[in-house]
């Protein structure tokens, strides 16, 4: 299955500025019918100390369409709101997974980046793993989203709790200026950002971080790529390596982040899910968050590049640092072993 996936993703893989190929674990189930998960659900939640496999196995087999299919079912059904009922019925990080499912990914998104700059204190680690792993079309959906749920423009509160450089990248991200690839190889340009990314950190005293934040974040992704690899031609060191050396705090974590996308985008995923389980009481947060935004997009290759990288599966992974129904929850968003 996953390889077939892989192969049929491998077909549209073009970057004529077409859409990107979708490798997903959660696809629509077959003989669907809304009504009847609706059903089951409100049986399962009424059910003394309730039914959570029950809720599991529906709301994390079904595709987000199919999800919001239910909660308009269940509405009509049980006469209140699909979510208003999982919040009194489930608790912890189930609770904040199956909230999670139940949103849009772009909703999703948008809500995970109010949560990151509400209160006291901002919560830059999600602020830079959205804002730096989205490309722009879904940058473009997040800023409608956002404006349609809290009546606030993103970039308005971006600037409003972020500050200096780390700031100004963001915001540079969040306008959504990149190129659209093109199927024309400019070397010229190429070697030109290579050398103004070189000329603009490594070779002088300081950085010149406007010079670094236009070019990473206006040009695309194809284009990109090959600048980094000429830039080892003018560098001694490679590009991860002179932003370590540039820069540091959230801006080094910043421009790490986008290099890391850039260059593999899964591969950066499949890290990001295997420190939050490594680290001691894991991060939970950081696991729903990738494994509920991803599971309709790219989990099947996320999936690929965990087993590539570190050796084991992230069903594995996940069996092993993480328990109870909420772990029954996210295997099933893998979608199996590997």
């Amino acid at each position: 299955m996953a390889l077939v996936s892989e192969f049929l993703g491998q077909l549209t893989l073009s970057y004529g500025g077409e859409v990107e190929p979708k490798f997903p674990t959660v696809v629509p189930a077959r003989d669907f019918d809304p009504a009847r998960d609706a059903a089951r659900i409100e049986t399962a939640i009424k059910t003394k100390g309730v039914d959570e496999q029950t809720v599991i196995d529906i709301l994390t087999r079904r595709s987000g369409e199919q999800r919001r299919d239910i909660a308009f079912e269940y509405e009509r059904i049980a006469k209140k709101d699909l979510n208003t009922a999982l919040k009194a019925a489930l608790s912890g990080p189930l609770e904040a997974l199956m909230l999670g499912l139940m949103k849009t990914t772009a909703q999703y998104d948008a809500s995970e980046l109010k949560a990151s700059m509400k209160g006291l204190g901002t919560d830059e680690e999600t602020l830079i793993e959205i804002v730096c792993s989205r490309n722009d079309e879904e940058l473009a959906d997040i800023k409608k989203v956002y404006k349609e749920m809290f009546k606030k423009d993103l970039e308005k509160d971006v600037a409003g709790d972020t500050s200096g450089d780390f700031a100004k990248l963001l915001l540079s991200l969040v306008q959504t200026k990149r190129d659209q690839p093109s199927n024309v190889v400019d070397y010229e340009k190429i070697d030109e950002d290579a050398r103004s990314l070189y000329e603009a950190g490594v070779k002088r005293k300081g950085t010149d971080v406007a010079t670094w934040i236009t070019i990473m974040s206006q040009r695309s992704v194809p284009h990109l790529q090959k600048v980094f690899e000429r830039y080892k031609s003018y560098s001694p060191y490679d590009m991860k390596e002179s932003i370590r050396k540039e820069v540091k705090g959230d801006l080094e974590k910043s421009f790490l982040t986008l290099v890391e996308c850039f260059e593999n985008r899964q591969l950066y995923f499949a890290n990001r899910l295997n420190e939050a389980m490594k680290s001691k009481g894991a991060k939970e947060k950081v696991v729903t968050r990738v494994m509920v935004s991803r599971c309709e997009i790219d989990l099947m290759k996320i999936r690929t590049e965990f087993r590539r990288q570190h050796k084991r599966s992230l069903y594995q992974t996940i069996a092993e640092h993480t328990k109870g129904d909420y772990q029954k929850a996210l295997l099933s968003l893998c979608g199996g072993d590997d």
